[in-house]
């Protein structure tokens, strides 16, 4: 049996990716920061304190800490701790997390050797990870672009306009809802995180679908389940973002399985 720790098992894709290398029979051990309630309880639950000192040698590291509404000591810390992951578990295949935010504000059609532009703060600590874990032997960093699926609870896109739909009957979007991004359900992150880890080669992959779908898109599908208006307000100055993860495809012999529209529904029916 293969043993595999989550940094950040208590997360969204965390708790999801737990769940699944438990239902695929691997041994699981789920790292917490501060709250467990999220975690399926059939792992065993550490801190990372715990997993460094111990005399555990994991198969695979799944290291999915940070988010983007973290502070910068907040970033750093993560990265420090990070660097102790690397030097303690060598012999481990390390699957880091990054994110597309990465590529910061290129315009175009964004692959995985796209260059970056002006990454944020968020961002630019993704990188400096990628590079931490570029120290390991055996590596795959995967740039994420939005997940989303049942259980979110941040305050993005998604998940805020579905809480409008819900309470206030209504959606409102910024110009005529123009705006359009990549999303990638959970199930389907979950299963781009493993595909990464179990490919013998190191590699840098884009989670991404290839479709990119319009806020009046994603705004229609929600309506197609909760009876509400769509309304339209000012002007969108928001960017859009558009990928091609065709490369990723073919290493992994790997695609999404959920679009738009069946990931909307799953999240509200």
């Amino acid at each position: 049996m293969k043993t595999a720790v989550v940094v950040g098992a208590n997360g969204f894709l965390g708790s999801a990716l737990v769940n699944t290398l438990l239902n695929q029979d691997f041994e699981v051990i789920a790292v917490y920061n501060a709250n467990h309630d999220k975690i399926n309880h059939k792992a065993k639950l550490v801190t990372n304190a715990e997993i460094l000192n111990s005399a555990i040698q994991p198969d695979f590291i799944f290291y999915l800490s940070g988010n983007y509404a973290a502070s910068a000591a907040q970033l750093q810390e993560i990265n420090e701790t990070l660097s102790h992951y690397v030097s303690t578990f060598s012999k481990a295949k390390m699957v880091y997390v990054s994110s597309t935010n990465v590529y910061g504000s290129t315009p175009g059609i964004v692959t995985e050797n796209t260059p970056f532009t002006n990454p944020g703060l968020y961002a630019q600590s993704k990188l400096e990870g990628e590079i931490i874990v570029k120290a390991m032997q055996h590596f795959a960093i995967i740039r994420l672009a939005y997940i989303y699926g049942p259980g979110i609870t941040n305050s993005s896109f998604i998940p805020a306009i579905i809480h409008s739909a819900k309470e206030h009957k209504k959606i409102t979007l910024f110009g005529v809802g123009a705006r359009e991004q990549d999303y990638i359900y959970i199930d389907d992150a979950v299963s781009l995180c493993i595909a990464g880890a179990l490919q013998s080669e190191n590699h840098i992959y884009l989670g991404a679908t290839g479709v990119s779908v319009s806020n009046k898109q994603v705004a229609e599908e929600i309506q197609k389940h909760i009876p509400c208006n769509i309304e339209f307000t000012g002007e969108e100055n928001g960017q859009s973002f558009y990928f091609n993860p065709k490369q990723t495809f073919e290493i992994l012999h790997w695609r999404p399985q959920i679009g738009i529209s069946e990931g909307i529904k799953k999240m509200l029916v």
